[in-house]
């Protein structure tokens, strides 16, 4: 995967999570129980997976004889 791709996808990522931080935040807000406790689930989950994305996409891989650059 390119680098710029990589970047992109992680600012992607990253502008999700800080969108489920928010949501949870305001969830805090007078709203019945029910409500409450199921948009902190969603933002949750949301949350976690925005994470183990971020995670899978930037951890370190060894170089597979299928890449495409080039080392010299």
């Amino acid at each position: 995967m390119s680098p710029m791709l990589r970047v992109v996808l992680s600012l992607t990522i990253a502008c999700l999570a800080g969108f489920s931080i928010f949501g949870f935040m305001a969830t805090f807000e007078p709203l019945d129980a029910d409500t409450q406790m199921t948009w902190r689930v969603i933002y949750i989950a949301l949350f976690a997976g925005s994470l183990a994305g971020m995670i899978l996409l930037n951890r370190r891989r060894e170089d597979t004889p299928t890449d495409q650059e080039t080392t010299n």
